[in-house]
């Protein structure tokens, strides 16, 4: 998620652990926090007898929740919660895949994408077929929906949307929309003005639900011909890497691969050799000749492979081509490189890889004005690039916008431009915004971009472009001025309707600090003066609010204000007409500047927006968790950005979010099922852990029932993946363990819960960050210590990311760290947490590799299944990915037993076992696995799965059901009968 969490509540301590990296910066902002503005953006929570605050709902707000949504890109901004690309699980993923090798080959992705493909093809181990859990567009009441926005009014969430494609022959009485959703495939519905659209996938023929763009073609009268680019560019360590181009001639229903796409005809990254166009990058941009169907244009993009749900990050696929512009003029079947600019290349030494997205084409626009057709590109770090032999006399590429970010490796993780143009008669009016470092996002015009390149951008400066932002506040410009915060390579988009270049459209994240105070978030900003002057698009007049980290815009083709808004909570419409509601600002104690900023912005808001997200099957799971006295109809899951969900499957089956942020781990204890835990994102001093004893139901008292029990972890310093591991204990109640450098452990729920709620509670101000609030202490020794060896990656760097339980006993418990090293402890249990002792049971030929799984077999706590991530190809003195494992209490020896068998060399992402019948499944980024008793192959585990990443497994053999988390497309259940 990129929303930093404002609350019309007391949020004072989630803002601050967002907002460090250090326990005493935590706790040093919380107290300044307070002295600075005791009466400001903050509405007072008032608490009662229970502990628990009473919400004021008012638009009264601060940045305090901005970081429970920390962004996957990096640490957030301490203000808009979202900030550097380099501090963030990005950090993580490569170095899981690839370690301890400098790089992974081309050879070795395609042998795991063959190995994949090849067991696709067999026939499903299980007789049942997956079962789609959902949810189908989340609802959230106003009281969720308040903690990440200004809204006072409930609304419904789906994951995120990149890309929307409106249909030209759209009216007012019939508008077919498609949407392409980061990790969910396309969606169509033939009814895009309804209250409720028809939505339904439109993905066959795709082998990705990972979508960056969609385009139709201009020639196509019927409107059935359109292109979809797969890959998410948006820049987040998610952003999936995509498999092509394909194209659709009958509206969607079909789809199949534009050759060209995928042919090895492009610049490799390496600098050496060629390699395929558009294989493991992202296609952000796709654009159509209107005078030739067959002339096409694509622009690729940085974008990222591999993740489990407990590491957040994802890392560019080595062998990938250069990312830039492609043309096309033969239909597809051949692409040639067009603008190639100087780029990251990834740096073996780099536990990162150290590869931003410069050089990336983010936009393509094409402008026929007579019998050339002209070519206008941006470039993440670059700029505004355009061809025009009328205006420059020659087919080559010239600068016209140059960026503020210079083309440089410094700023190629944050500067991007983006731009819309419009023709406005015979002229043609330009709009762009551009950001790079230290210089905030700006936006600029030029009425009429028909001159030569020299006079627009002159070598120097952008000599032809009006600056329309402006530092002071109070004046027009001041509302442009860094529209897209601190987070602009992953969100700024420009958009001027077609036959409207007066009115103009700028999205970004969303102002946190400014809402119910001068603005309503500013999260989309419309202009009808061309961009000069701006109103506020996020909350319309009955209170509902846009979702935060806005990236695709589009207007119908009839009426300009009609407007169609994706971003990380799904898709949304402006429904046409607006309201002047500037009388609020009055009550709202502003004065000045502040005030005449208030009066202008919300002078013209929507009147209705349109939460266009039921049925829209889209959410990015990280995990999912179960009540095991009621596995079928009790789960819960964290979410990218859309907080942790919970869902009751008693009648119909409902959803609904339970409390905003970036949902990690949950659980749920095993014998008093109404005390339950979640996480935000971790980090090194921000252990983010918080505890219910009030059940997860869509009720006020349930929601506000939550309470941080960080203290510990998070004072301590220790570091942590990105999403710590939290277990419940399976057999003891009341005991729970979370790993970071040691594993942490509690044996009462984290606390009393009178006290927590007292003193706790996320919705009130009290003890947070003193060290009160939680009881967790570590058991044992530090697991990353060289204590237990130099090997596998010792240190703070090495942490904890698998734990693994069973009901078998009260004191085995298994530990897997980041490179591979294994301990078990026989007495996890002791009261005397010094005396828990951990033996290593790894050896030198066991993968220095990343633990994705262990499962504990129940009726022998000294046997378990453990998988691993990476490529034996990177250390193939240590092969394998699934493992059987059998521990020797006596001698504190193991026995490893290897059973990839056909899997081939593909990273194994989540392990889990069906005791009762013993069969093995396995997720992927394709999808689940099983491999059934008795059996030496894998083959898939049921029919009906989408391909789609699979972060996570979660079985429960009692209640013969297996459940899946994709990145992507919700839920999923398998039944094991």
């Amino acid at each position: 998620m990129k929303t930093p969490h404002s609350f019309s509540r007391n949020r004072l301590f989630s803002a601050v652990r967002f907002a460090s990296a250090g326990a005493l910066l935590f706790a040093a902002a919380a107290m300044a926090f307070v002295a600075v503005n005791p009466s400001g953006p903050l509405a007072v929570g008032k608490s009662n007898s229970k502990g628990i605050g009473k919400v004021d709902l008012r638009t009264a707000r601060s940045p305090a929740f901005a970081n429970h949504l920390k962004t996957l890109l990096g640490r957030p901004d301490e203000k808009n919660g979202e900030g550097n690309r380099l501090d963030g699980p990005a950090q993580e993923a490569y170095d899981n895949k690839a370690y301890p090798a400098k790089s992974i080959a081309v050879a070795q992705q395609r042998a795991a994408s063959n190995s994949a493909r090849a067991i696709a093809r067999l026939p499903g181990g299980k007789q049942t077929n997956w079962q789609e859990v959902g949810p189908h567009g989340v609802p959230a009441d106003a009281l969720v929906a308040s903690e990440s926005t200004g809204a006072t009014a409930g609304t419904i969430f789906s994951g995120r949307a990149t890309a929307i494609a409106v249909a030209p022959n759209c009216t007012a009485l019939s508008c077919a929309i498609f949407i392409g959703a980061a990790g969910g495939g396309v969606w169509q519905a033939d009814n895009a003005l309804a209250a409720q659209p028809n939505w339904h996938p439109s993905s066959n023929g795709i082998p990705s639900n990972a979508i960056g763009s969609l385009a139709f073609d201009p020639s196509d009268p019927r409107a059935k011909t359109l292109y979809a680019g797969t890959g998410e560019p948006n820049g987040s360590s998610d952003s999936e890497a995509g498999v092509g181009l394909y194209r659709s001639t009958d509206g969607g229903k079909n789809w199949t691969l534009v050759a060209g796409s995928t042919a090895a005809t492009a610049p490799c990254a390496s600098g050496v050799g060629t390699c395929p166009v558009a294989t493991d990058r992202s296609i952000g941009a796709i654009a159509i000749d209107p005078a030739d169907p067959n002339h096409i244009f694509i622009g690729t993009d940085v974008a990222r492979h591999g993740s489990s749900s407990v590491n957040g990050g994802r890392f560019t696929p080595p062998g990938a081509a250069k990312v830039g512009l492609y043309e096309s003029t033969d239909g597809g079947a051949t692409f040639t490189d067009k603008v190639i600019l100087t780029q990251d290349v990834v740096d073996p030494n780099n536990p990162t890889g150290g590869d931003f997205f410069r050089a990336g084409c983010s936009h393509i626009e094409l402008y026929r004005p007579g019998s050339e057709t002209q070519v206008y590109a941006s470039f993440f770090d670059y700029g505004v690039y355009r061809r025009s032999v009328t205006q420059d006399g020659d087919t080559a590429f010239h600068t016209i916008f140059n960026s503020a970010g210079g083309g440089t490796v410094a700023n190629s993780s944050s500067s991007r431009t983006e731009f819309s143009s419009n023709p406005n008669g015979t002229a043609l009016r330009v709009y762009v915004g551009d950001t790079g470092s230290p210089s905030p996002a700006n936006f600029f015009r030029v009425d009429d971009a028909n001159v030569p390149a020299g006079s627009l951008f002159n070598g120097t400066t952008n000599v032809g472009w009006t600056q329309l932002s402006s530092a002071t506040n109070g004046t027009p410009g001041f509302a442009s001025r860094n529209y897209c915060a601190t987070q602009c390579s992953y969100d700024m988009p420009v958009y001027s309707p077609p036959g409207a270049p007066g009115i103009v459209y700028i999205g970004g994240a969303m102002q946190y600090s400014e809402i119910g105070g001068r603005s309503n978030g500013r999260a989309i900003q419309r202009s009808e003066d061309a961009g000069v002057n701006f109103t506020d698009m996020t909350i319309d007049t009955n209170g509902v609010s846009l979702h935060p980290d806005q990236h695709a815009i589009a207007a119908t083709p009839f009426n300009p204000n009609i407007v169609f808004i994706g971003n990380d909570g799904g898709i949304w419409r402006l429904d046409g007409s607006f309201s002047d509601v500037h009388s609020e600002c009055a009550s709202r104690g502003l004065s000045g500047a502040n005030l005449v900023d208030c009066n202008s912005w919300l002078s013209k808001v929507p009147t209705t927006i349109s939460s266009m997200n039921r049925n829209l099957g889209t959410l990015q799971f990280q995990s999912l968790s179960v009540n095991v006295q009621n596995a079928l109809n009790d789960i819960m899951g964290g979410t990218q950005d859309n907080g942790t969900q919970a869902f009751n499957g008693h009648g119909n089956g409902s959803w609904f979010v339970t409390i905003f942020g970036d949902g990690g781990q949950s659980g749920i204890n095993v014998g008093s099922p109404n005390i339950r835990m979640h996480t935000f994102f971790n980090q090194a001093g921000a252990s983010q852990i918080d505890v219910t004893f009030r059940s997860t139901d869509p009720t006020f008292l349930s929601e506000t029932g939550w309470n941080w029990v960080g203290d510990p972890g998070s004072l301590s310093g220790e570091n942590m993946s990105f999403y710590i591991p939290l277990i419940t204990d399976p057999r003891v109640a009341g005991t729970w363990f979370f790993g970071a450098q040691h594993v942490w452990r509690t044996q009462d729920n984290a606390g009393d819960q009178t006290f927590l709620e007292e003193n706790c509670s996320e919705f009130v101000n009290g003890l947070q960050f003193t060290g009160a609030c939680g009881d967790w202490v570590t058991i044992g020794a530090d697991l990353t210590s060289t204590s237990f060896g130099t090997d596998k990656q010792p240190g703070s760097a090495g942490y904890i990311v698998a734990l693994g339980r069973t009901a078998g006993d009260t004191g085995t418990l298994w530990a897997g760290l980041r490179r591979g090293r294994v301990f078990v402890a026989s007495n996890a249990d002791n009261a005397d947490n010094t005396a828990v002792t951990f033996y290593r049971i790894d050896t030198a030929s066991t993968p220095t590799r990343f633990v994705s799984g262990i499962a504990v077999d129940p009726t022998n706590p000294n046997h378990a299944f453990i998988s691993f991530s990476g490529y034996n190809a990177y250390n193939p003195t240590q092969p394998g990915h699934v493992f059987e494992v059998v521990y020797d209490s006596t001698t504190h020896t193991a026995t490893w037993t290897p059973f990839d068998n056909n899997l081939g060399d593909q990273p194994i992402t989540g392990i889990a076992v069906d005791w009762t019948k013993a069969d093995l499944f396995v997720s992927t980024d394709f999808g689940v696995n099983i491999l059934k008793a008795g059996t030496g192959t894998w083959v898939p585990a049921a029919g009906s799965l989408p391909p789609v990443a699979v972060y996570g497994l979660t079985i429960d053999s009692n209640a013969r059901v297996l459940y899946a988390a994709t990145h992507g497309r919700g839920a999923w259940r398998l039944s094991l009968q």
